[in-house]
């Protein structure tokens, strides 16, 4: 069935107001319905306790880390179609907006390849990923000596053995990654071996800068954590508390996640990561449900209301 413009255009304006509606209930479900006691308690912690400019450092905080990602975005795709930062910052919050509506954020790969041509979708389905990858190598590099160290000193549910297990894992999963590394993926040429020569085919200059974006998005969020912690009652100071979230981090990372259980998941994983040094279960909770509200919450709804109007600003 072909559908004229006029019915396209109609169509569109459907499917964006589908999204905005969706984004309105996820977020009214996740922080109303499942947080509704909680989220009281922290609104009366925050107009009773808290000093209005160190809520609007935090905001800053939430923004500048969405602002350094949107700039690793725009010198990933430099090579592909260069991108204005206005335009790869509303392509960073809308693609966030789409993939807290679907399992893992898997929706963020989709998002994204949709704001280029069909010609070169793959190849932003690979940036993104590799972007992602470059997150996740950081938080692997900096979490891991410090769950190691947790484990050590603290009584964490994560024995000797286990961590040798997990180890083992991930060495027979470097094994079965080599085994199959020209097997085709899920396009046409799409292969472990070929996306790591297409890695390696990116100017050293971009990849150095990308890491080095990751490393300092990974900064901001996670002093963004510590510094609530601190705010909400935690009795200890930044360097103390710094390898509990840094563990934290790690654990949340790879730890399956279904998206309507994400704050809920994260909460028993801080408290318990958190709880080994003694900080209470309060300014955990806290700090966790409020860093979700900045982190995600508040620029998914920026980014619903980009998706809206992408057409236009894109002008």
């Amino acid at each position: 069935m072909v559908f004229s413009d006029k019915a396209n255009q109609y169509l569109l304006v459907a499917l964006k107001l589908i999204i905005l509606v969706a984004m309105a209930i996820f977020l009214y479900n996740k922080l109303y319905v499942d947080n509704q006691g909680q989220l009281r308690a922290l609104w009366q912690q925050i107009t009773e306790n808290l000093a209005v400019w160190t809520l609007i450092c935090w905001i800053a905080l939430s923004f500048l880390n969405w602002a350094i990602e949107a700039r690793k975005w725009q010198l990933l795709t430099a090579t592909t179609r260069p991108l204005s930062y206005t335009l790869a910052w509303k392509q960073t919050y809308a693609s966030l907006a789409a993939s807290l509506l679907t399992p893992q954020r898997v929706g963020e790969y989709g998002a994204k390849a949709l704001f280029f041509e069909s010609a070169k979708r793959k190849r932003i389905l690979w940036l993104n990923f590799l972007g992602n990858m470059q997150q996740m190598a950081i938080t692997l590099l900096l979490g891991t000596p410090a769950l190691i160290w947790v484990s050590t000193k603290f009584d964490l549910p994560i024995s000797r053995l286990n961590l040798l297990l997990l180890g083992l894992v991930f060495v027979l999963l470097l094994i079965f990654g080599w085994l199959i590394r020209k097997r085709q993926l899920l396009f046409q040429g799409l292969s472990l071996e070929a996306l790591w020569n297409k890695t390696r085919a990116l100017p050293n200059s971009i990849l150095i800068w990308t890491a080095a974006h990751s490393l300092l998005r990974y900064a901001v969020f996670c002093s963004l954590l510590l510094w609530m912690l601190i705010g909400f009652g935690a009795p200890f100071d930044y360097w103390t508390l710094l390898p509990f979230a840094l563990a934290y981090y790690l654990l949340s990372s790879i730890t399956p996640m279904l998206f309507v259980l994400d704050v809920v998941v994260k909460s028993g994983l801080a408290v318990m990561i958190f709880g080994l040094m003694g900080v209470d279960q309060v300014p955990v909770v806290f700090a966790v449900l409020l860093g979700w509200i900045l982190n995600f919450g508040l620029p998914a709804l920026i980014g619903s209301w980009i998706i809206t109007t992408y057409k236009k600003a894109a002008k």
